[in-house]
């Protein structure tokens, strides 16, 4: 599973002009990333909100003279470019897809790190090992490769744009092995000190294993939230996993919205509303956990369901104007089959009327109750840290329009963020530059940047738990309100 999920990523994310290993010259390398940092200057909604632009210009300078040193690996570029990025401390701000030289080292024999491990509460839990090792699930990993916690996490980390520890650790949660190659490369064995639940430490050494093992080690089962789904879950309270907001069968970055792919999509959501109110559903719980979002073209179509008034993501939608962006919204213009979408036809009409560098709001427009039927039963919107993007705007629109309640776990990801990506490609390695253009202001007009807070809190799964226990205290609590 593991295996197929990293190769599946691999392919979808990965850059064409990045594939092959040729060496990138010293000048070709310096040439792109001074078009990275003039680019995200330029187009960035704030780069500098989380880093100061004094503290930017040095590790700019850092990166120029480190590629000076000569012709560089796309792989190595691909690191560089990523860690100067990430020095945003912004999670959309980034390097896109994966290392090349990442997939050009999976195969089946390929030695990666053995262990899964989750970090909370300032704990590193191991969550999966090889059974004949050493290690078992649920020791605490307290240093790794002679280093602390604190140092090793950071240095993963630092690969990682995200605008809090925590948010990168939720990003890292399932990639621990693509983490752990880019710090340490292909190493054969890796050494831990470990605690145990009662207490007791100890050193070990335990070997890298083939990648095609992942799946025969032994630990937590973690409930597969990856699907959609819809269903009855008791006789009043009804079930609904809308997966991704965007179509999971995308071969290309295009066909990722593509209007028959909505409409086969929104299909799935009426009829799942259409067999709840058959059924005689009082509730509904919209599970959004392990969400990665998408886009509001989908997830519109779910909340027009149950909403009794206009609504929409945001209290504002501030862009900073650029010729980046401008160049970026055209590209997704010209690529549309079907020409372009009411959306990108008015930001374009924007750009022209506005001068780059210019910050302006852009009027989003309301979604509506459906017409019609509607679900008039109360609704739950189930989150967890692994909520992203769309999936928390969802739960704000929930909590901020009055449509439910949000339970769960506090998400990691934020509700006013800045969001709405754009990308620019580098002219000689052809890296893919992602950046925020805009600042997306929750719908409550609340400016500060947080997480989304959950009216009711549900346990958080932990070592040992069987079946899926949020969704179980989600039902407990529902029904225990409705006696």
């Amino acid at each position: 599973m593991v295996r197929s999920l990293l190769l599946g990523a691999l392919a979808a994310a990965m850059s064409p002009n990045c594939q092959a290993q040729e060496l990138i010259s010293a000048s070709d390398a310096q040439a792109d990333a001074q078009t990275l940092y003039e680019g995200l200057q330029a187009a960035h909604y704030d780069l500098y909100v989380n880093t100061p632009k004094p503290v930017f210009d040095q590790y700019y300078q850092e990166l120029q003279d480190r590629l000076d040193d000569g012709p560089i690996s796309p792989s190595a570029f691909h690191s560089a470019l990523q860690r100067f990025a990430a020095h945003a401390h912004i999670a959309h701000t980034r390097i896109e897809g994966f290392n090349p030289g990442f997939n050009a080292y999976l195969a089946d024999d390929a030695l990666v790190f053995p262990l899964s491990f989750e970090v909370r509460e300032g704990e590193v839990v191991v969550t999966q090992a090889p059974s004949d090792s050493s290690v078992r699930p649920g020791d605490r990993i307290v240093a790794l490769q002679g280093a602390s916690n604190a140092d090793w996490l950071a240095r993963l980390t630092r690969n990682i744009s995200a605008d809090t520890p925590a948010l990168a650790y939720s990003q890292m949660q399932g990639m621990e092995l693509y983490s752990i190659w880019l710090e340490y490369g292909p190493l054969s064995r890796f050494t831990l000190e470990l605690e145990d639940p009662a207490g007791q430490r100890r050193q070990v050494e335990i070997d890298a294993i083939p990648l095609s093992a992942l799946s025969a080690r032994e630990g937590v089962e973690r409930v597969d939230l990856s699907g959609r789904d819809a269903r009855m879950v008791t006789d009043t309270i009804a079930y609904l996993r809308p997966g991704p907001f965007y179509n999971t069968a995308a071969q290309t970055p295009q066909d990722a919205y593509a209007p028959e792919a909505l409409a086969a999509y929104t299909a799935f959501i009426d009829a799942a509303f259409e067999d709840f109110i058959n059924q005689g559903a009082q509730a509904l719980i919209l599970d959004v956990r392990d969400n990665p979002g998408g886009d509001n073209s989908w997830s519109d179509p779910v909340i027009s369901w149950f909403a009794d008034r206009p609504f929409r993501f945001a209290s504002e939608f501030r862009i900073r104007v650029s010729e980046q962006t401008t160049a970026s919204n055209q590209a997704r213009i010209d690529a549309a089959p079907d020409g372009p979408s009411s959306t990108s036809q008015m930001l374009a009409d924007l750009y022209d009327s506005v001068p780059n560098g210019e910050t302006v709001s852009f009027e989003l427009p309301y979604a509506h109750p459906r017409e019609g039927r509607r679900f008039d039963g109360a609704v739950y919107a189930l989150v967890d840290r692994r909520s992203f993007s769309n999936a928390v705007s969802v739960g704000a629109i929930v909590q901020d329009y009055g449509f439910g309640d949000v339970i769960g776990e506090a998400s990691t990801d934020m509700t006013t963020t800045l969001g709405a990506m754009e990308q620019f490609t580098l002219p000689h390695s052809g890296l893919v530059a992602g950046y925020p253009k805009a600042l997306i202001i929750r719908p409550n007009g609340d400016t500060h940047t947080h997480p989304l807070e959950p009216d009711i809190r549900l346990p958080s799964p932990r070592l040992g738990d069987r079946g899926d226990v949020m969704l179980e205290a989600a039902i407990a609590h529902i029904e225990a309100q409705r006696r």
